[in-house]
């Protein structure tokens, strides 16, 4: 039974009884001691275990803006796109919708990191928080034969956390692998519907991410490079119908997919292919948090070397952005 029922009912069955019972001076103080010992256990309980409240679930947005201006690199178009509508979101108490943002592009371009991101400015408790859902297509999803029943699953487990409380997240990786269709059944959850079965869904945030689209990004960049203009000139708007049509027609679980027709997905939020300066920045930020305080230059540019680039004779764009960048430092015996 929901808390706020609980407190109600008791409330009720003690005026009740004591009313029989004794005299109306006593029965004003015993009911206000039974209102104010629930509110005590309340308080008692989000002290020492997590609750879907303040502090345990609220938004750091001055976090939220810092990690993302100084951590992120090589997405102006990421940035305030997550920042203002992860900001508009929590703020709303009483939101229209739940929020719904897909991520595309190519591997270590940023797409994991900045849920990661959203979740420790939103999370006291950080990836650890049990309001925080992870699916990864290839290892919860990875059999289409079982279609069906991983429907039923993802419909009962989204239904009874929202439950538990209403700003979960659930965030959705290697979408491009999950079996067409399957997505689909987050539909019910993803309307303007005030509740289903009882349960408000709206203040909930889904975040789907996926290879799907990488490739038209990488292609939109290097025209805006061989065009001679900035790749900081593109607007949002030049790429998301372009990735929605993407989205729509490849093959990922995307595909054909409901969610795109009915316009459930608030925004196609596109992650660039990262440029040799921005794997640099990645590189210094993963030097420091290994306490290593200085390298040459000398060896920043062979790390940089040990990367696979695109197109090859340009070497514009890393393939894998800053994925590898751990395991290429640590090829260099570098001093800590």
């Amino acid at each position: 039974m929901p808390r706020n029922k609980l407190a109600i009912s008791y409330v009720i069955v003690l005026h009740v009884c004591i009313a029989v019972c004794i005299e109306p001076i006593t029965t004003t103080l015993a009911i206000g001691g039974g209102i104010a010992a629930i509110f005590s256990a309340v308080f008692m309980k989000c002290s020492f275990t997590e609750c879907c409240d303040n502090p345990y679930v609220a938004l750091n947005y001055t976090g939220l803006r810092h990690d993302l201006n100084s951590r992120l690199h090589g997405q102006h178009l990421v940035i305030p796109t997550v920042l203002n509508s992860v900001k508009s979101h929590m703020n709303d108490a009483d939101p229209q919708k739940p929020l719904v943002l897909s991520f595309h592009g190519w591997t270590g371009a940023g797409k994991n990191f900045v849920s990661q991101i959203i979740v420790d400015n939103i999370y006291k408790e950080k990836w650890n928080s049990k309001f925080v859902h992870f699916f990864n297509a290839e290892i919860h999803f990875k059999h289409p034969s079982k279609v069906d029943v991983y429907k039923d699953l993802l419909h009962s487990w989204i239904y009874h956390n929202v439950t538990k409380c209403e700003r979960s997240i659930f965030i959705f990786d290697e979408l491009d692998h999950m079996p067409e269709g399957m997505i689909d059944v987050v539909i019910p959850f993803l309307g303007h519907s005030m509740q289903v079965d009882g349960v408000d869904f709206r203040k909930a945030i889904f975040i789907f991410l996926s290879n799907t689209g990488g490739d038209l990004l990488v292609k939109a960049v290097q025209r805006q490079w061989e065009n001679g203009k900035r790749r900081e000139d593109i607007k949002l708007r030049d790429l998301q119908p372009v990735l929605e049509i993407s989205a729509y027609n490849q093959q990922s679980g995307l595909k054909k997919s409901k969610l795109i027709h009915r316009n459930l997905i608030d925004h196609f939020v596109p992650f660039l292919p990262l440029e040799r300066n921005h794997v640099r920045s990645c590189i210094i930020d993963e030097l420091r948090r290994q306490g290593i305080s200085y390298v040459a230059e000398e060896t920043i540019s062979e790390i940089l070397d040990e990367l696979r680039w695109y197109p090859e004779d340009l070497r514009l764009y890393s393939k894998s952005g800053c994925k590898k960048i751990s395991h290429k430092i640590a090829m260099f015996d570098l001093i800590r």
